[in-house]
């Protein structure tokens, strides 16, 4: 008798597959609940269980990753479990505990493969990888270099402004949600690139590409849970992705090109660096000096990394104006103090002060810390645990944990800032005021903090001294506004948008 083992039914094939499938699935359902180190910390069964259901409440009910944690520890207590091998964490203190300059942590790959551009500093899992990188761009985002290059960014600043009279020449409203997107688009392109890609000029700042960025941030929020997500991006011809997105896609598609066409240029002429009137991420990046014998980036890493630039540079400082500014037209007389501190640094409104003047005027900066303090930021940065574990908010950790906790923990915090949701700047002065570093938190801290972080302390000191010395604003009472923010990987603003209007001041 012979049998025939070099044939087996495809059905019967199919079957045990799907049944280790679901035998294997059952047990590490079981294995995350009852057995894994996380095991004892407080949180849902099913976030205990698997990520699907942080995935369910985040994706398919569309709540915000915040309320979603807030929640949880309202429930729960100062640590919770939202997944199976992650942690989040209420106590303010924990914040300093896990992003600190001694620590030297991984970050989790699920939360930055979303994004598709693992070649940039951001997005380096690696904390060595990521350190190498920062190290060769930092000298570019120092304050030194920063205030060498105000020049440029007074000069966008002016753009907007001119922007801002024209509008009011129509009787029109502007729309500075829109705007100061606008404006921190052009400058950290012109800033990065060498090139502003000049949406400020685009009528009533209907920019397709600040649409587009928007549009994009749920699909990357869905690419966090689902990998498949990503390939299907990359690989789907750019005419069905306008179709089955929206037309502003095109936008964003245009400004990709412009990034590889100009990177072609330069790799293929490198002398082209030479012709620039000032630095650029080009000439650090392409820099043999700046990396120590290192090899330099690939193209992949040069693309990646100019457009991880332009996400972190342009919407958390336009949405950080659009707070600040909304909260200051709130308070009465608050604009008309703030007026009154910049003429005297300011007393010919064609000749406007140097950043260090301004940093040194109190009111103003208290409005900048308040504004940094109570936007919400980005979102919570995951961190891995070294394999030896970590004491964090005085609790052991295990190993291979995720740890991370939302700027807005400490940022909102009663127990940091009383009535901690109200906007306000005299919080910051006197001899009972807060420390500077207590409105750093939005830039988060420790090795991996954001690189940007003197650049955007520059833009937003020339911004709101050139609004409020420039302009008497009104907000447009006609239309609600709506600051709501929805947690993606930064906070963004759904709702209605900050309609103003700006009436020129002639002296």
């Amino acid at each position: 008798m012979v049998l025939d083992t070099g044939h087996v039914e495809a059905p019967r094939l199919i079957l045990l597959a799907l049944a280790a499938l679901l035998g294997w699935t059952a047990w590490r359902v079981l294995y995350n609940q009852y057995f894994h180190p996380l095991a004892h910390f407080p949180g849902p069964r099913w976030a205990a269980r698997t990520r699907l259901w942080l995935a369910y409440m985040e994706v398919y009910r569309g709540i915000s990753l915040s309320d979603i944690r807030y929640q949880l520890h309202k429930k729960y207590g100062d640590i919770v479990r939202i997944t199976p091998d992650e942690l989040h964490f209420a106590n303010p203190e924990a914040f300093g505990d896990i992003y600190n300059a001694q620590n030297k942590w991984d970050t989790d790959f699920r939360f930055y493969r979303a994004f598709d551009m693992d070649a940039a500093a951001l997005c380096m899992v690696k904390y060595e990888a990521a350190k190498e990188r920062k190290d060769v761009l930092s000298p570019l985002f120092s304050r030194q270099s920063t205030i060498k290059m105000q020049e440029l960014l007074q000069t966008k600043v002016d753009n907007f402004c001119s922007a801002l009279k024209a509008q009011h020449a129509t009787k029109m409203a502007s729309d500075l949600s829109l705007g100061f997107r606008c404006l921190a688009m052009d400058t950290i392109t012109e800033f990065c690139y060498g090139r502003s890609i000049n949406v400020t000029s685009t009528p009533n700042f209907q920019a397709d590409l600040v649409f587009a960025l928007d549009e994009m941030l749920p699909v990357i929020t869905l690419s966090k849970y689902f990998i498949v997500i990503i390939w299907l991006v990359r690989n789907m011809p750019r005419r069905l992705a306008s179709y089955l997105g929206s037309p502003t896609l095109s936008s964003l598609f245009k400004l990709q090109d412009m990034l590889k066409e100009q990177i072609d240029g330069i790799l293929r002429d490198p002398a082209q660096l030479e012709e620039s009137l000032y630095p650029t991420i080009y000439h650090r990046l392409l820099s043999p000096a700046a990396h120590k014998g290192r090899p330099l980036p690939s193209k992949l890493s040069l693309f990646h990394e100019a457009q991880v630039l332009l996400h972190a540079g342009a919407g958390p400082v336009g949405m950080s104006l659009t707070t600040t500014v909304h909260h200051v037209l709130n308070i009465p007389g608050a604009q008309e103090s703030l007026r009154a501190e910049l003429r005297s640094v300011w007393p010919d409104i064609n000749t406007p002060p140097r950043y260090e003047v301004l940093e040194k005027l109190p009111f103003l900066t208290a409005i900048v810390r308040e504004g940094f303090r109570l936007f919400p930021g980005g979102a919570s940065l995951p961190r891995v645990v070294p394999p030896g574990g970590a004491i964090i908010s005085g609790v052991h950790i295990p190993g291979g944990t995720v740890v991370g906790q939302s700027f807005t923990f400490v940022q909102h915090a009663e127990a940091v800032f009383t009535d901690a949701h109200a906007f306000i700047p005299e919080r910051w002065l006197g001899e009972n005021a807060k420390p500077p570093e207590a409105s750093t938190v939005a830039f988060s801290r420790g090795p991996r903090s954001c690189l940007g972080i003197n650049l955007a302390h520059c833009e937003i000191y020339l911004t709101l001294a050139s609004l409020f010395r420039r302009f008497e604003m009104r907000v447009d009472t006609s239309r609600p506004v709506d600051l709501t923010y929805k947690e993606h990987y930064v906070a963004s603003f759904p709702g209605e948008h900050l309609h103003v209007f700006c009436k020129p001041i002639g002296v």
